[in-house]
């Protein structure tokens, strides 16, 4: 006999009552004619930058970039919204004491509220391939390069879902739960920044007053932390080839173990941040469990 493949039942579910609604097919057709009108307003820079004698293909690479950039905004904010009413939103509803009483793991179910904002994700990223092909086309990039950047994307989305369910599962209302889940990411950015600058003006103003060579050592480590560190990697190392470990070598860097670790500076990061994700997954799970043991 075949085995039947299983789902997990909370994203079944959620695919279900997503696909009886038209506000997907809604989102779907805004977003892509947002990218359509940027595609249009670039090309149409291109033509004035000629004197609308015709283009210069040459600067339509910059579609890549621009494109990449606010798909990454877009992503940012669109799967707060998913993601942060999640389990408030079934708390709004008064439904989650139906789901608490179902024997699906508290982990499941956070795992199969993050599947479901991620099926979304792809729906986007899918619909959205033929304008981005647009840059690849034109702009003469390969399409490695189209690839790796949904890659990214879907990981960013990966990251981000991850705080919004355990965001949704900290707190009871879901717009605080998105506030908190957007002051959460802005938060991290802010942060990992302000680290990372504040060691490298530490350790510039040592090395002038002790009359050594600069070298940033360590510091950069702390932007790996960064989520969105790996697409600005991806889009340097695609546009210029050159690359976040090449600059840092430029800037001084003199160890060999660090030097490695800054080459593989885009899987290193990934794993961090997608280890990162399954921590907020195992947190919300946690304040699933304790909601549990309460109806109990």
């Amino acid at each position: 006999m075949k085995k039947k493949l299983r789902i997990n039942p909370i994203l079944k579910k959620e695919l279900m009552v997503g696909s009886r609604s038209m506000k997907m097919s809604f989102a779907i057709l805004g977003i892509d004619a947002f990218l359509t009108l940027i595609v249009i307003l670039v090309m149409a820079s291109a033509n004035m930058m000629t004197g609308f004698s015709g283009y210069d293909y040459s600067s339509l690479v910059w579609l890549f970039p621009i494109l990449g950039c606010t798909e990454c905004g877009l992503l940012s904010l669109i799967v707060p919204i998913i993601t942060s009413g999640s389990i408030s939103g079934e708390r709004e509803r008064q439904t989650l004491d139906i789901m608490l009483t179902t024997p699906v793991s508290p982990f499941s179910i956070a795992l199969g509220k993050l599947g479901s904002a991620m099926v979304v994700v792809m729906m986007y990223m899918i619909s959205s391939i033929p304008i981005l092909a647009i840059a690849f086309v034109l702009g003469g990039l390969n399409w490695g390069a189209l690839l790796g950047l949904i890659g990214i994307l879907l990981y960013l989305g990966i990251y981000v879902g991850s705080v919004g369910v355990f965001c949704s599962s900290f707190v009871k209302k879901s717009i605080v739960a998105t506030i908190l889940t957007i002051a959460i990411g802005v938060g991290i950015l802010v942060i990992t920044g302000v680290v990372f600058y504040a060691w490298i003006g530490i350790s510039n103003y040592y090395s002038m007053k002790n009359g050594g060579s600069f070298s940033p050592g360590a510091a950069p480590l702390v932007m790996m932390f960064n989520p969105y560190s790996p697409l600005f990697d991806f889009i340097l190392r695609t546009m210029s080839g050159t690359s976040l470990y090449e600059i840092i070598e430029t800037a001084g860097n003199q160890s060999v173990v660090l030097g490695w670790i800054y080459k593989g500076w885009i899987p290193i990061s990934v794993v961090l941040n997608l280890l990162i994700a399954l921590g907020f997954l195992n947190l919300a799970a946690r304040n699933i469990c304790v909601t549990r043991n309460r109806k109990k």
